[in-house]
């Protein structure tokens, strides 16, 4: 067949499709009705499972990338455990900077504490938030953006000065909305803190936006002492590379420390990251097996109707077949209608579905976002539903004998 008979073919037949489509209206839309929700659907679960990535991608940044090794303390669980562990001096800062002091692969240690139910006043208002100990190390370390001003300074970390760089939210609370919080005064648990930045958060739903981040010296002068047992430390490394032996090494060495005692756990962020992807890969899939039904129910309902209208338009065909029409012609009729009825139902899903992008920042646990791409794999899933759908009524169609068609 050559390209010009194909053309020909497909207009006769598009042109065959869309009178027989427009002659019977109402059956055409409720035959494509559950094209129209599995399209929906399937642009739902595609917006939602592209917020779930990108949510993902953002717990990486938050637990630091794969160059991150955390120690953490662990509480006993039993009588023997607890003495056990009273042989063990626990986890300290000052420890952990002795026991990689001659690591070369140390790039620095990120020791963190909250301040439980601080009051952030400022401005005559007041309101509460995450306050956050942090080393100077630790922007960089989880990817902290600051929007306005500053982070604070390697000096102003390590002498305990009282600054802070805080979330938008808690400055838009406490001095308004939109105002300038560098240089303001904050006041924590009823000590002056300078703000010198402010944090750059992807929505107001980011947990960032209600933090507030004091240099860490200041924690331990101010509310606890250089030698209180720490719950968790990070350790930065140089590289990625390295996260395996860092785990080996810190195990060893703070075994040895704590006289034996495994009052404690190192644990690398690549098995973090294998557990997020692994759950958020689950939800996809169900996700994923959701739009498949739909689209699944809707090419079904679309197959019926194909095979029901076969047996009122059996004369139709027997007549184009005895004035020359091929096997082929009559297959393609039925492929390209089963194709355009998908479509009338296709199309407006396709808009109703993008809708879930244009839904209020924080209606969803994440944020719906489509890409062109995302349309373009509707589509196709539109055309293969209609193809599949259309196949077996196609074939029998073709098959028919014009002698026996023309009897009714």
């Amino acid at each position: 067949m050559n390209i010009s008979r194909a053309t020909e073919m497909l207009l006769v037949n598009f042109r065959l499709c869309i009178l027989e489509i427009s002659s019977n209206p109402l059956r055409t839309i409720i035959t494509s009705f559950g094209i129209l929700l599995g399209v929906v659907s399937l642009l739902a679960n595609l917006s939602l499972i592209r917020a779930m990535e990108e949510d993902v991608r953002r717990s990486l940044e938050s637990m630091g990338g794969l160059n991150i090794v955390t120690v953490r303390a662990v509480e006993a669980a039993t009588t023997q455990e607890r003495m056990t562990f009273q042989r063990s001096k626990g986890l300290s800062f000052g420890e952990l900077q002795s026991v990689v002091a001659d690591v070369s692969y140390v790039r620095a240690i990120l020791p963190q504490a909250e301040l439980h139910g601080p009051q952030i006043s400022g401005g005559g208002r007041s309101t509460r938030g995450h306050v956050q100990a942090v080393a100077f190390e630790h922007a960089e370390a989880y990817n902290y953006q600051v929007a306005q001003g500053r982070w604070f300074t390697p000096d102003e970390s390590s002498r305990g000065l009282f600054v802070c760089v805080v979330g938008t939210r808690i400055t838009d609370r406490v001095f308004g909305k939109g105002v300038n919080a560098v240089g303001r005064k904050l006041t924590i648990n009823r000590q002056p803190f300078t703000v010198v930045g402010t944090l750059g958060s992807a929505s107001i739903q980011d947990r960032r936006a209600m933090e507030c981040l004091i240099p860490y010296a200041v924690y331990t002068s101010r509310y606890t002492g250089r030698g209180h047992i720490e719950e968790e430390l990070a350790v930065m490394l140089t590289g990625s590379q390295f996260a395996e032996t860092a785990k080996r090494d810190l195990t060893q060495r703070l075994l040895a420390a704590h006289r034996g005692v495994r009052d404690f756990d190192v644990e690398i962020n690549t098995d973090r990251i294998k557990e997020q992807e692994s759950a958020s890969r689950g939800l996809e899939a169900i996700l994923w097996c959701i739009a498949g039904i739909s689209l699944l129910v809707g090419g079904v309902s679309i197959m019926n109707i194909m095979f029901a209208t076969i047996g009122d338009r059996i004369r139709e065909i027997g007549i184009r077949k005895a004035l020359g029409a091929q096997r082929s012609d009559i297959f393609t009729q039925f492929i390209v209608e089963a194709v355009l009825v998908c479509l009338v139902g296709g199309g407006p899903g396709m808009v109703l579905g993008a809708c879930i992008t244009l839904f209020p920042k924080g209606v969803f646990p994440f944020d719906p976002q489509l890409t062109t791409g995302d349309y373009i794999l509707a589509v196709f899933f539109i055309l293969i539903v209609g193809v599949i759908s259309g196949l077996s009524p196609a074939l029998r169609a073709a098959n028919m004998e014009p002698v026996e068609a023309l009897r009714y």
